[in-house]
């Protein structure tokens, strides 16, 4: 699947299985075979300022994220030093949520304000994510043809009958919760702890939905909710673990912390969680367990970078991937060592 845990996603200017805590275990994946896959890059271009970060995908190779559209809106004041400066005015870049299809990226628009981004895509093309109106932030759903003001709830996660997920309620207090067909559902608090606030990140095809809580002492903690019940996750020995991405058969990539805090990625799978290495920082996870993040991909017990997969010679530093889908394309932000600026790349395995 193609979502990104929402600590991970770049927040907006304007914008605001059997429950219990499972035993984690650290035994290591076992060591594999190198893969052989490489892949060719296709830059997503932008919707204007050259500058984009894709966020998630589908199986049709669909992607959704936001682009900087090269317009800006003043912020106030002026930057650096007013005097020295000749009291330049501070801008803000605009940018907007898009959808890139068949070689071509479409604006999405807003609800009436300046900014937006896509954060999950279905297979259906339908995109939620988060928009700016004339008098402050919403979420919102885009249809394939308009963008519509989703009430009561920020969205982050979409399955291909159209269920979504995401957050509402107060903040703090906040609960994860899912809109099925207009209509908004709380779900449940874990049992296990005293959470302080919750929300859902994803939902997979079979209502699955992922997301995390924080305690009472700010501690997150991993939580899938099945048919309404929320099991936590566990960690490897240490306070946090974090859930980023699932898959249609239940398994969950994150990364978790030991008991010296040091952080982990993981693969929860059948009730275990299992440690993919230090330092691995898993976002997302297709039907096939390939996991990619940051600028790695794990597939068949073997951890390699990106960098080291795409032509030689390429000008962009591959910094975050974000989503895989199913035929292995990855979509991914890269740094353009010619131009500084950050693009964002669909690879295709050869």
């Amino acid at each position: 699947m193609s979502r990104i845990r929402t600590s991970r996603i770049a927040a907006l200017a304007v914008l605001v299985l059997t429950a219990g805590v499972l035993t984690a275990t650290t035994t290591a994946a076992p060591p594999a075979a190198a893969a052989t896959t490489t892949y060719t890059i296709t830059d997503l271009g932008s919707l204007g300022y050259g500058v984009s970060d894709a966020l998630a995908i589908n199986n049709n190779g669909q992607v959704t994220g936001y682009s900087y559209t090269g317009a800006t809106v003043p912020t106030g004041g002026c930057c650096g030093n007013c005097y020295t400066n000749h009291k330049k005015p501070c801008v803000a870049h605009i940018y907007h949520a898009f959808v890139y299809s068949n070689g071509t990226m479409t604006d999405l628009g807003t609800l009436g304000g300046n900014y937006s981004q896509g954060n999950a895509i279905n297979l259906s093309g339908e995109v939620v994510g988060s928009a700016s109106t004339s008098t402050g932030g919403s979420s919102f759903l885009w249809d394939g043809k308009k963008m519509t003001a989703l009430s009561g709830l920020g969205a982050y996660g979409i399955n291909d009958s159209g269920q979504i997920a995401g957050v509402c309620g107060p903040n703090p207090g906040s609960h994860a919760c899912l809109d099925s067909n207009g209509k908004v559902t709380q779900l449940p608090n874990p049992s296990t702890f005293t959470p302080y606030d919750c929300s859902a990140s994803a939902i997979n095809n079979n209502g699955q939905i992922l997301g995390g809580c924080d305690d009472t002492s700010s501690n997150e903690h991993a939580v899938l909710w099945q048919n309404g019940t929320p099991t936590d996750l566990g960690t490897f020995g240490g306070p946090q673990a974090e859930a980023a991405g699932i898959n249609n058969l239940g398994q969950v990539v994150g990364f978790a912390q030991t008991s010296t805090d040091a952080d982990h990625g993981f693969l929860w799978s059948n009730r275990q969680m299992t440690d993919l290495g230090l330092n691995f920082f898993p976002a997302a996870i297709n039907d096939n367990g390939v996991i990619v993040g940051g600028n790695q991909i794990y597939s068949g017990g073997t951890l390699q970078n990106l960098n080291n997969l795409i032509p030689a010679g390429s000008p962009y530093q591959i910094n975050y991937a974000t989503g895989i889908n199913d035929n292995g394309q990855i979509v991914a932000n890269a740094y353009d060592t010619n131009t500084y600026q950050g693009h964002a790349l669909l690879l295709t395995p050869n």
